[in-house]
């Protein structure tokens, strides 16, 4: 789990890291409230465990701030504090804190309380997984289409016959979401995923796989025929803007395909290790394929 530490001591952030670390979490430090909500701005951790105490913005204000970030998954708030009185853990709740400790911590106590907030990310976690789409972008999620596409495997298989698959992956996602952060970035594919809705027929498929791979699934459909719907999404996936205060992002596409059924392979053999046939870009562009002249600025995603 992603976990974000916030303590103005660098000594006792040091050692509540390593313990983090050493039951298996990655962690990242920050000293300063303010800097922490910058970093909680831009990446989407899971726990924030933050000092009621802080240089910059206070535990409370820099709680209350994360609690107005617009997040597809929740982040799990834990405050600790030499809480003497009732009106200070009060105080915490009522910012947004999911729980509290008392100094010094007890590791032990600490331990359980990590685990207990864990568990309640993985229930809700599970939860959006089998609501069946991926909120930032409205489409399919990957644990429904695999679902999905075992049906459709199984019937491929028992007919004798073909469909495709279209990969889009948004090569530029990782390096967005480091200059940009998660919203902006979510809103690029929140972007990407109504381009290819709009150009999918309405029996195909659009999901998205992992934060920067979409499918699309074409029933009776061969690989080599999906030329004309790669040339749209690559003429057109450019002209998605994110408007950002200075400047904008676009989504950087690879377009692949496959078939299937392919030999003895299962749908996840296929989805996961199956041979992808990759569309040289240059070619795509330079196609006479219809597409969208003017810029399309993309819409946020739900929060």
């Amino acid at each position: 789990m992603k976990v974000l530490v916030v303590d103005r001591d660098p000594l006792f952030s040091r050692l509540l890291k390593s313990k983090l670390e050493k039951w298996g979490h990655r962690v990242t430090v920050e000293h300063d409230g303010a800097a922490a909500y910058e970093l909680v701005a831009k990446e989407p951790y899971r726990m924030v465990i933050l000092d009621y105490d802080l240089p910059g913005i206070g535990g409370l204000e820099l709680c209350e701030r994360i609690r107005k970030i617009e997040r597809p998954r929740y982040t799990y708030i834990v405050f600790y504090a030499d809480f003497t009185e009732k009106a200070a853990v009060m105080s915490c709740l009522e910012a947004g804190a999911d729980d509290y400790l008392n100094k010094p911590l007890n590791t032990a106590e600490l331990q359980l309380r990590i685990k207990a907030g864990k568990r309640l990310l993985n229930m809700e976690d599970m939860l959006r997984e089998g609501a069946g789409m991926d909120l930032s972008t409205g489409v399919v999620n990957d644990a429904s289409f695999r679902e999905f596409f075992r049906v459709v495997m199984a019937d491929s298989q028992r007919a004798k016959k073909e469909g495709a698959l279209i990969y889009v992956r948004v090569t530029n996602y990782h390096a967005a979401s480091e200059a940009h952060g998660f919203n902006p970035t979510e809103s690029m594919m929140a972007g990407v995923a109504n381009l290819l809705q709009n150009i999918a027929r309405a029996s195909d498929l659009v999901a998205r796989l992992s934060d920067d791979t979409f499918c699309i699934m074409l029933q009776l459909t061969n690989w080599d025929k999906c030329v004309p719907v790669a040339e749209k999404i690559a003429t057109q996936a450019p002209n998605i803007a994110v408007m950002l205060e200075h400047g904008a992002i676009a989504p950087e596409v690879e377009i692949s395909a496959s078939n299937y059924p392919q030999g003895d392979l299962n749908y996840g053999q296929i989805l996961d290790h199956g041979e992808r046939t990759v569309y040289p870009q240059a070619a795509l562009l330079g196609s006479p394929a219809a597409a969208a002249n003017d810029t399309v600025e993309a819409t946020p995603p739900p929060g």
